[in-house]
């Protein structure tokens, strides 16, 4: 049975998740709905993704697209055991999209784009990974098909009965989201749900 598929937002993210959901069988992923704060958005986005049901609104509007800083953060963490991290974003500045790792065991890279890497240096070994076949899709984003990963494993879960993913649990999931509410309050970005 095919997991059906509703997609929340219409912006580039969702767009290339939706393309990518589309070089996967039909009969084990399908999109049969997309919702936005703008109906004539949901509609144009449906009928260009060929999805069956447009909606103009949804109750889980996490973020505010319209609000955000026009700036650059770097957001220093400290962990048990005196281990340090660090990461720094930006709206207007081009970053190298690089993750690394450095411990006293060696050094690992995960090179550009970080969101969906095709390469890996590890202890100056370079591997590289492929990425699926997507002939004749668009994205927007670099690497945009590589979604299709995330996609298969809901699915996977799902077939299993799981209720979330044994990879990125809910906890870790939770505590990325803690991080990131935590830096965010820090710099001084709020939301209108912030006020409640």
């Amino acid at each position: 049975m095919a997991l059906r598929w509703g997609i929340v937002s219409v912006g580039l993210i969702s767009s290339d998740f939706t393309t990518a959901l589309r070089t996967l069988p039909r009969s084990e992923h399908q999109v049969v709905a997309v919702a936005a704060r703008d109906l004539s958005r949901a509609k144009e986005f449906a009928r260009k993704h060929d999805i069956p049901k447009a909606y103009g609104s949804y109750e889980e509007l996490a973020k505010d697209p319209n609000v955000g800083v026009d700036d650059t953060v770097t957001v220093l963490l400290q962990y048990p055991g005196g281990v340090h991290g660090s990461f720094t974003c930006s709206i207007t500045a081009e970053l190298s999209n690089v993750n690394s790792v450095s411990g006293t065991k060696g050094t690992a890279q995960i090179l550009s784009p970080c969101w969906c890497p095709t390469e890996l240096v590890v202890k100056g070994e370079h591997k590289e990974f492929a990425l699926p076949p997507a002939p004749g899709k668009e994205f927007n984003f670099m690497h945009g098909v590589g979604m299709t990963y995330e996609a298969k494993h809901v699915r996977e879960c799902l077939r299993k009965g799981l209720k979330e993913s044994p990879v990125i649990p809910l906890a870790e999931s939770e505590l990325l989201a803690d991080i990131l509410e935590e830096a965010r309050k820090a710099i001084g970005v709020t939301f209108p749900q912030d006020k409640c």
